[in-house]
């Protein structure tokens, strides 16, 4: 009878970190930056990011974590993207290297920044 009881908690347990770790998995994405870049009043260095969203729609709110630290949050545009591939737009503007929109090809989709949005840290 413990035995059964114990299955029951661990299928339980099981489901719920699968539901847990896909809806996580669904809103976030890892980038690198070989290059220091702007977002908004934001100076990103090179090294290993992680965005986040939160929205409805297309409209999303962007956090930039660097480890566990937001290091800027600015809103995009979220676009399904067909390809598969990863990949960093960098643009300038005002003298200043942009970041312009981060492909995450793995879940086919994109996050554009739109360079007359101004981002908050």
């Amino acid at each position: 009878m413990k035995s059964v009881k114990f299955a029951v908690l661990l299928a339980l347990v099981m489901s719920l970190s699968a539901t847990v770790f896909a809806r996580d998995s669904k809103n976030e994405g890892k980038f690198t930056l070989s290059d220091s870049v702007q977002v908004g009043s934001t100076q990103l260095r090179p090294g290993d990011y992680k965005a986040t969203w939160e929205g409805t729609g297309s409209d999303v709110q962007v956090k930039i974590l660097q480890g566990k630290t937001v290091v800027a949050t600015a809103p995009a545009k979220l676009v399904d993207k067909s390809d598969s591939q990863d990949s960093v737009s960098v643009g300038t503007a005002n003298g200043s290297r942009t970041l312009q929109q981060i492909d995450f090809g793995g879940i086919h989709k994109a996050i554009v920044f739109s360079s007359t949005i101004t981002a908050q840290n």
